[in-house]
């Protein structure tokens, strides 16, 4: 088996097989077959989790900035979903675009600078 296709099958299978038996377990409970209580308030922290992966096998700049991206979004839901500090989305959306001008930032740092063409005369 080539590496290519142990990567392809690895993550993106397991990546699959995840978000079918979350999205299982959150049907179950809208159903009311299965009470997930505290659980629900908890469902941001994948996104965190996942982030933690992205940082931890980073093999560059882009990476590193996709972990942090997750880190930032998953914690930003779980802010806003739980109201923590009187946070809620309506109140704490800006916090995303600051969050997106930094990704931004972060990408041109990582970038080559331009070298201007040479006007021949």
């Amino acid at each position: 088996m080539t590496e290519k296709s142990k990567t392809r099958f690895g993550g993106q299978v397991f990546l699959g097989i995840l978000l079918m038996l979350v999205g299982a377990l959150f049907l179950a409970d809208n159903w009311y077959y299965l009470d997930l209580g505290p659980v629900w308030r908890y469902w941001p922290l994948i996104f965190v989790l996942f982030g933690i992966q992205k940082l931890v096998n980073a093999e560059g700049r882009e990476a590193v900035g996709s972990g942090a991206w997750l880190i930032f979004f998953g914690l930003w839901l779980f802010v806003s979903f739980n109201h923590i500090w009187g946070l809620d989305f309506g109140d704490s959306w800006p916090i995303l675009i600051i969050g997106w001008g930094v990704s931004v930032i972060w990408k041109s740092l990582g970038r080559p600078a331009r070298r201007e063409k040479e006007v021949l005369s």
